[in-house]
């Protein structure tokens, strides 16, 4: 089976919300940062995607709370 580098995105940024909560981005920037210092651009492109996409995740979790505390 093959995975989409999107959904490989998706998958990891998932993983680091479920584990880290709010510091997912944060962690999944210092990550991209690591590999930028290292020479990996598409490391780093890669790793701020996945804190983009956790910042997502994150900010559909609080909509969905305040909807049903409203």
């Amino acid at each position: 089976m093959e995975i989409s580098l999107e959904q490989a995105v998706e998958i990891h940024a998932r993983a680091l919300t479920r584990r880290l909560r709010r510091d997912a981005p944060t962690n999944a920037r210092e990550r991209a940062a690591d590999l930028q210092t290292a020479g990996d651009s598409d490391g780093h492109g890669v790793w701020l995607r996945v804190a983009e996409t956790a910042e997502r995740l994150l900010s559909e979790k609080d909509r969905a709370e305040a909807a049903l505390n409203r």
